[in-house]
């Protein structure tokens, strides 16, 4: 039986891929496991692309929603510079944050898309496709 989590995680990545297409990005996924999910094809060149998403709000709150950006098995590590871009789909609202990680990405982090006036240093890449088009 496939875990709810890993279910989660392919939808999560389905919405992505489906949206990438829509914007006329070609997303690959590779055969071999690596550090991200997609390398997309965009106007930019190629992207390399880790998807996180949530369907629930953190349980400690009734606006942020928590996701964990870390990678790997057993040890968690950050997501580091073989990753490109971090896209953050949350479900409830069907909303994506597309983060850089030229920026430092912690382990954890709380988006408040729900708040009509959110402070939050990611506010600015609340569907923000910017980074995949040329500058």
């Amino acid at each position: 039986m496939v875990s709810s989590n890993v279910l989660s995680g392919a939808v999560y990545e389905a919405e992505f891929q489906a949206e990438a297409l829509r914007r006329g990005f070609v997303p690959h996924v590779p055969c071999v496991p690596t550090s991200w999910d997609y390398l997309v094809t965009c106007p930019r060149g190629v992207l390399k692309v880790q998807v996180k998403g949530t369907a629930s709000h953190a349980a400690d709150s009734k606006t942020a929603y928590k996701l964990m950006t870390s990678q790997g098995q057993g040890k968690k590590r950050n997501i580091g510079t073989e990753v490109d871009v971090l896209a953050c789909w949350l479900d409830p609202l069907r909303l994506w944050y597309l983060i850089p990680t030229t920026i430092r990405v912690p382990q954890c982090i709380r988006l408040y898309a729900g708040m009509a006036r959110s402070s939050s240093r990611y506010e600015q890449y609340k569907d923000n496709w910017t980074m995949f088009y040329n500058h």
